[in-house]
């Protein structure tokens, strides 16, 4: 029995070195961010959706054109490229990391209980008995805070096609378009340069039958490589009884699809094919995105990877009630590790209080208790295994203090820079700025590691989104105006501009 006791002992203390010898305030954050196919933003209230596109692409060439098909004449404006960097920032899911180590604890009061034993093997009634109230206190005290851890008038062209409107939006050359001739309907956009698939005439038609107008989007880069371009999105304000996302276009390009949508209302949204990643009521700052979703208190981020064939039908979103928040959680490595170590313990301290009950009311299964213990030491390992192996994990990054004071550091090196670079425009200040952003000795100049951005994915650069900066002018000053974790923005320097020339 000593011997037992001494080997499982042996067995579980040295997991309680692993412990951080010293405490020092981390911050997990995922290692990688990646970016889906497609994402979008849907604010919808009162009959009323707009959706907001990133209109991300790739592939040679400097003109590109496009399809969106929406219920109704839509208004059509530019909206900010900082503007999804910022939701997939306030959107992130939650790191469990530092996990409070219950499980060193267990093992000490087991450790401290043995050496009692030891030195008072004579009184064995009563060594069980204290052992078993004091693990049912342990566990009540330990276990459960563990398990809580766990616009323009209408045109015709032709006879078939009307034109609604035209206009430019930003880079955009945008026309909205509408026909009660699918064939016309496509005709038209070959002739204007929108490529269709061979095989979406059905589809066209469908929306034809059913009212539909189509945007037809254009856009002209000056860089003709095969490479990803994002330029900024647009937003599509229009009528309908439900708020919709359109896929049945995109879907016949025989590709599967990563999406995340952005909903905001007043109640939780789902969707076919989607996983609600995450439900809640949040704080939103970031100028634009907070004028957009102003009284739409819920916001619902939902996440598919979608088949061909899950694209036959568009998006249409459903709502019911918002009782309570959800978030996405995921563990790092460490988080898991610690998780498991807990619940695995737990279980090892809860099966020696029954084993020892049951060598206490009979002489019979105190002959057993060796084989016993050794069952609820092998139950505890498996319960490891398993905790650990089930939870989400991913690679995170670790930053001590967080990074909010090294963001604040960036904010006044900027700012020091301008004031180096002594800029007499706004022409200027940029192309300043990026030149000392792109060479990573000025980081160390400036007593910086790097560049990168301290809450969005990337170097820092003139974005208004977490982490970034804007330069603007106003009444002949320059304004850096830097982006906190939250999107809010915050005029951090000005300069006069006036008294430079």
């Amino acid at each position: 029995m000593q011997r037992i006791l001494s080997f499982l002992l042996l067995l579980f203390l040295p997991m309680a070195a692993w412990a951080d010898g010293m405490v020092i305030p981390t911050i997990a954050y995922p290692a990688k961010v990646t970016i889906p196919d497609q994402r979008a933003l849907i604010c919808f209230s009162n009959g009323t959706e707009r959706l907001v596109i990133e209109t991300r692409f790739t592939g040679a060439g400097t003109n590109f054109a496009w399809v969106v098909p929406l219920p109704s004449q839509p208004v059509i404006e530019e909206a900010t490229t900082g503007l999804f960097p910022t939701l997939q920032y306030l959107f992130r899911p939650e790191i469990v990391h530092e996990v409070p180590h219950y499980y060193i604890g267990i093992l000490v009061a087991l450790g401290f209980i043995y050496l009692l034993w030891r030195a008072a093997q004579s009184v064995w009634h009563a060594f069980v008995i204290a052992i078993v109230l004091f693990l049912l206190l342990l566990l009540a005290g330990l276990l459960l805070p563990a398990a809580r851890s766990a616009g323009m008038s209408s045109v015709t062209t032709g006879q078939a096609v009307s034109i609604l409107d035209r206009k430019l939006v930003g880079i955009f050359e945008t026309a909205t378009i509408t026909s009660r001739n699918a064939k016309a309907l496509q005709a038209w956009l070959s002739e204007n340069g929108y490529s269709v698939p061979t095989n979406s005439e059905p589809v066209i038609a469908s929306y034809v039958k059913d009212g539909w107008v189509f945007a037809a989007l254009k856009v002209r880069r000056d860089n003709a490589a095969s490479d990803t371009s994002t330029p900024h999105p647009l937003s599509f304000t229009f009528k309908t009884g439900k708020p919709v996302y359109p896929m049945r276009l995109t879907g016949l390009n025989g590709q599967p699809l990563s999406v995340e949508l952005y909903v905001f209302n007043d109640q939780r949204t789902s969707a076919t094919q989607f996983k609600v990643e995450s439900c809640s009521r949040p704080n939103i700052a970031h100028p634009l995105l907070h004028q957009w979703t102003t009284g739409l208190p819920v916001a619902t981020k939902l996440t598919a990877t979608l088949s061909p064939a899950d694209m036959r039908s568009d998006v249409w979103l459903d709502q019911t009630p918002f009782l309570f928040e959800h978030k996405n959680r995921l563990f790092s490595w460490q988080g898991a590790l610690t998780t498991a170590l807990n619940w695995g313990t737990g279980l090892f301290a809860a099966g020696l209080v029954v084993v020892c009950l049951l060598a206490f009311a009979s002489e019979k299964h105190k002959a057993k208790l060796p084989r016993l213990i050794g069952v609820v030491t092998l139950a505890s390992v498996i319960l490891v295994g398993l905790v650990y192996f089930s939870l989400p994990k991913i690679e995170v990054k670790l930053v001590k203090g967080g990074y909010y004071h090294y963001w604040r550091e960036e904010q006044l090196t900027l700012s020091f820079a301008l004031d180096d670079l002594a800029p007499k425009t706004l022409v200027e200040a940029r192309k300043g700025l990026q030149e000392l952003i792109f060479n990573p000795t000025n980081a160390v100049i400036y007593g910086l590691k790097n560049w990168d951005n301290a809450f969005a994915s990337g170097q820092v650069r003139e974005e208004d989104s977490p982490g970034n900066y804007l330069l603007r002018e106003t009444n002949n000053q320059m304004q850096l105006v830097t982006f906190n974790p939250d999107g809010g923005e915050e005029v951090f320097h000005t300069w006069d501009l006036q008294a430079q020339h």
